[in-house]
């Protein structure tokens, strides 16, 4: 596969945005930029305490706080174009190099820790499983998997390059794809469970057909990714069938993530922004401008936020309601490759081109869906939780519900622990109930004046503990919230919450 140019370092541009203001927020604007000594297309890691970590084509690893101060750089000798991924307990940073290293960091101070040579180029970022296990590719065609203290656990041959980054699901299998046109899932062992091979497309030809494109892994056991063929494919994890593809107009170098209403949203060459159903069916498509590597991501009410080309040189980060609906665009002074990431106080992240890092105001959190952005969520730790059956354990529901003052937004704040198959209703019953845009993953239906706000079936998660978040729009009134554990026949009421 042919690597990118890189264009000597643009003029430095501050952002400027066709913003959207509500009340005293002004949605698109920049908050502050950090200026790197080159290109960001790596794509910023988030940790629980809020602090960013982000790699440059200058050759260092940057950690800078919430607000844009700096924490601590390294020096890692080449171009990073790698995204970092974090270590469970979030204590190492795991990121790879163009000067052919895997490197584990210090996440507190950026000392390093420990480096593993390939003897090729690491472009692809890495991926870390429950176990601590982190898995990534490189330019000699092999994926490896390397305990935490950097000692190889095994290797294993793909093929053709690597620039694809690996994707974990919730029984530890590796998927990855390739530049010679391979999609391979390995076992946490080491063992091949299947590879497909690209097939040759009826009016694909002359196109290339290598996967760059990072694997989407979905709750219902696909394996969603994009190819330089213009298609997007779904296969099922488990055995590697094909289960549906969708042809675009362009090369998908970017990775798919899940949207609201069960939906894949990718972005391609071609310039479109792509929403198809959990079945491959066409939702709509909206021009957005031409896309290379950068994957989009989704917010709590269903927004998509994309980095595209905006002309020859310059770049920017759009927003999109979850039906294509452009809201605000941020314009910057060169392109950008890197994937945005939105953190829980709802700011937005990007790395663009002419050497900076951005914060801009984006109005809300990171969707609570399987796959709502580049790696999966704000660790980049490219791997989907999953769920176990603990049948016979004992659960219990907590259910914290409150309104925004001052808007009509109220958030339903769940937490489970405990065990076993779980059914939970949380209902909105009282005046003035209106039905609103999807929440979360999960419908909301009304009837009567009262509603059905989500429904969650699901048996527990491996750490036996779940906590989310659902919003819903109501007009101002006084509401009764009520859930109701249909495993248990508990039921929590939470009278008089008001919106005003």
């Amino acid at each position: 596969m042919a690597r990118r140019a890189r264009a000597s370092l643009a003029s430095l541009l501050v952002g400027s945005a066709a913003a959207l203001a509500v009340g005293e927020v002004e949605f698109g604007k920049v908050l502050w930029s950090y200026e790197t000594g080159d290109s960001v297309a790596s794509s910023p890691t988030l940790d629980s305490q809020g602090n960013l970590y982000f790699g440059s084509v200058d050759g260092f690893v940057y950690s800078l706080s919430g607000d844009g101060d700096l924490r601590w750089r390294y020096d890692t000798g080449d171009w990073v174009d790698s995204s970092p991924a974090l270590s469970r307990d979030e204590s190492a940073l795991y990121v790879g190099n163009w000067g052919d290293r895997l490197l584990a960091l210090n996440a507190a101070s950026g000392a390093l820790l420990w480096s593993f040579d390939t003897d090729s180029l690491i472009y692809a970022s890495p991926a870390v499983a429950l176990d601590g296990t982190v898995y990534f590719g490189s330019s000699d065609g092999y994926l490896y998997a390397l305990r935490p203290d950097g000692s190889l656990k095994w290797e294993f041959e793909v093929g053709g390059e690597l620039d694809s980054s690996p994707a974990i699901d919730a029984a530890g299998n590796v998927y990855v794809g390739s530049s010679s046109g391979l999609v391979t899932s390995v076992s946490s062992a080491g063992v091949e469970r299947w590879t497909w091979e690209v097939p040759f497309e009826i009016g694909s030809l002359g196109r290339e057909f290598g996967v760059t494109s990072s694997p989407m892994l979905t709750s219902e056991g696909h394996v969603v990714f994009g190819c330089q063929n213009y298609f997007l494919y779904a296969l099922d994890a488990a055995n590697g069938e094909l289960r549906w593809k969708y042809e675009t107009e362009g090369i998908l170098e970017g990775s798919a993530v899940e949207g609201m209403g069960r939906s894949c949203v990718v972005v391609g060459r071609d310039g479109y922004l792509y929403s198809l159903s959990w079945d491959g069916v066409l939702n709509w498509k909206t021009f957005v401008g031409a896309n290379y590597y950068s994957t989009p991501c989704v917010d709590g009410m269903g927004r998509i936020y994309a980095g595209v080309l905006n002309g020859e040189t310059a770049g920017s980060v759009l927003a999109l309601s979850a039906d294509g609906l452009a809201l605000w665009r941020t314009d910057f002074g060169s392109f950008v490759d890197s994937s945005p990431l939105l953190a829980p106080d709802g700011t937005l992240y990007v790395g663009n081109n002419d050497g900076r890092l951005y914060a801009v105001e984006g109005g809300d959190k990171l969707a609570s869906l399987g796959w709502s952005s580049f790696r999966g969520g704000d660790s980049q730790r490219g791997s989907l939780q999953g769920y176990v059956d603990m049948t016979g354990v004992p659960s219990e529901l907590r259910v914290k519900a409150k309104s925004i003052e001052g808007t009509d937004r109220l958030t339903v704040d769940y937490e489970v622990s405990g065990g076993g198959p779980l059914k939970v209703e949380i209902r909105a019953l009282g005046t003035n109930f209106q039905e609103a845009t999807e929440l979360s993953r999960y419908a909301l239906s009304v009837s009567g004046g009262s509603g059905v706000m989500a429904f969650v079936e699901a048996s527990l998660p491996l750490q036996e503990r779940e906590e989310g978040r659902i919003v819903g729009w109501l007009e101002p009134g006084v509401y009764e919230i009520e859930s109701v554990n249909e495993s248990t026949d508990r039921a929590a009421f939470f009278q008089e919450v008001q919106v005003r």
